[in-house]
């Protein structure tokens, strides 16, 4: 006894484009309502400003550091030879593309 393939039904939800949906308008108030207050206690007990105090520290003793001349050409040679040998390889395969 062979099988009856049942008859595909649409979808109930339509199937649409992004492009073609409809932006969807911002909302006017947020959704959960804080004070100010509990804002900044909730802040100061997880350590974000603190965080961020440390790392701007770092940074700028990492950027004051000056490279000697050799270091910043062995650092550009670094960047240098992988890029121009990319750039090599996408114009051969612009010139092959065009032979075909």
């Amino acid at each position: 006894m062979t099988r009856q393939r049942k008859a595909k039904t649409p979808n109930a939800v339509p199937e649409t484009l992004p492009s073609k949906m409809p932006p969807r308008p911002a909302p006017d108030e947020p959704l959960i309502q804080i004070s100010e207050e509990e804002q900044w206690r909730i802040i100061n007990e997880s350590g974000i400003l603190k965080s961020t105090a440390l790392q701007d520290t770092t940074s700028s003793d990492a950027l004051g550091e000056r490279l000697s001349f050799s270091d910043e050409l062995f650092n550009a040679v670094l960047l240098i030879i992988p890029f121009s040998s990319l750039l090599l390889l996408l114009e051969m395969y612009g010139h092959l593309e065009l032979c075909f």
